[in-house]
């Protein structure tokens, strides 16, 4: 006999294990010192000015996958929590 919803599996459990630990170590990194959060990390790799972050001339081929892969993620999330969960 399966309790619960029949759509929360081990699957869902991994993904939201992974989840809270990513959350766990950027609350962490923000507490201790906002440098070592990964955006900080991947947009300095990069280069970036933070001083003027929305330089769009000056940005790279990467800095635009980087942004666009985020909204998209963004975007996905956005329209999967609500309707995909909730249902």
């Amino acid at each position: 006999m399966i309790y619960g919803p029949k759509y929360l599996n081990w699957l869902n459990l991994y993904w939201l294990g992974w989840l809270l630990a990513f959350l766990g170590m950027e609350i962490w990194a923000l507490a201790d010192n906002a440098r070592y959060t990964l955006s900080e990390t991947v947009w300095s790799l990069e280069g970036l000015n933070t001083r003027q972050p929305f330089d769009f001339p000056m940005w790279t081929a990467t800095h635009w996958a980087v942004a666009i892969a985020i909204w998209l993620l963004f975007l996905w999330l956005s329209l999967h929590l609500p309707f995909g969960l909730l249902r």
